[in-house]
């Protein structure tokens, strides 16, 4: 049994992002506590005790939780020079029993559609977090980003165009590992928020999006969760839906924006471009939630 199995993840730095780093660590994690408790090898671990884990799992945890802890156990042991103990029969039938135990859709996030989108701007404060949060909720609608894009941009990533707009170049994006990135453009409000906190914060390089504490922005990047917070607090103020099948959360400004187009008349590729996806299945379902009778 391999004791300090957080070296072989220390080797995948730089390779892969800080997020699927933290996921991998911490499902990985899990199992080998589960392990422990059993007292059962874990790295490396029998296919007889990956299928008892997921047996014994399989009605707490989602079956997407379940498949990503399979992923972890599969690249800690291929690090390890292991043998893989999750291309078996028996896990196989395992996550298909999983599955078939808890057949559902995937939970869509609350859309953030333009109208929302002003609602939750009207509740922004005056001081220099309202400001942070208009810009938070104009430039992640505009781009269409990830939370982990938006938090990621930087302020020499905008370029300014001749009227008065910017350009903004996404570098990395989860489905982009090699970082070819993508541009999106800035409405004229966006661009304006977007100068007005320049001048307030004095940034000239570094983070766009940064904490701000005793009205100072601080030259630090924001955590991924911190998007999800700030549309929540703001959603609060505005009264917008909190609880019930689809909820307000990180993911909200990209449905939101994505369902726009789509009420805007932009067909499904034009979605598809502006948001950096690659599969028409994942839009799909996206847009599947949008009220089309405003088009009658």
């Amino acid at each position: 049994m391999t004791a300090h199995w957080l070296k072989h993840i220390d080797r995948l730095d730089g390779a892969f992002s800080d997020h699927t780093l933290r996921s991998y660590r911490s499902d990985f994690g899990l199992f080998a506590a589960w392990c422990r408790k059993r007292r059962v090898p874990f790295l490396p671990a029998t296919s007889e005790t990956v299928a008892a884990y997921i047996e014994t799992e399989r009605m707490r945890l989602k079956p997407g939780t379940l498949k990503r802890r399979l992923a972890a156990i599969r690249k800690l042991h291929h690090l390890a020079e292991e043998g893989d103990p999750t291309r078996d029969a028996d896990v196989d039938l395992a996550i298909r029993r999983a599955s078939r135990a808890q057949p559902s859709r995937p939970q869509q996030a609350l859309g953030i559609t333009a109208e929302r989108r002003d609602r939750l701007l009207a509740q922004c404060t005056d001081d220099l977090i309202g400001l942070r949060d208009k810009v938070l909720v104009c430039v992640g609608f505009d781009t269409l980003c990830r939370r982990g894009e938006l938090v990621a941009l930087s302020v020499t990533d905008f370029t300014k165009r001749d009227d008065g707009r910017y350009s903004v170049l996404i570098r990395r994006a989860k489905n982009d590992p090699e970082g070819a990135g993508r541009t999106a453009q800035l409405s004229t409000r966006s661009s304006q928020l977007v100068d007005e906190w320049l001048a307030a914060t004095g940034a000239t390089r570094g983070p766009l999006l940064r904490p701000v504490y005793r009205n100072r922005a601080l030259a630090l990047y924001l955590e991924p969760l911190t998007i999800g917070r700030v549309l929540k607090k703001l959603s609060n103020r505005a009264e917008l839906q909190m609880d019930g099948p689809s909820k307000v959360s990180g993911h909200s400004l990209r449905v939101g924006a994505a369902q726009q187009l789509v009420l805007n008349g932009r067909g499904i590729l034009q979605v598809m471009r502006a948001g950096g996806w690659r599969s028409m299945n994942v839009v799909a379902r996206y847009v599947e939630n949008v009220d089309l009778d405003v088009w009658s």
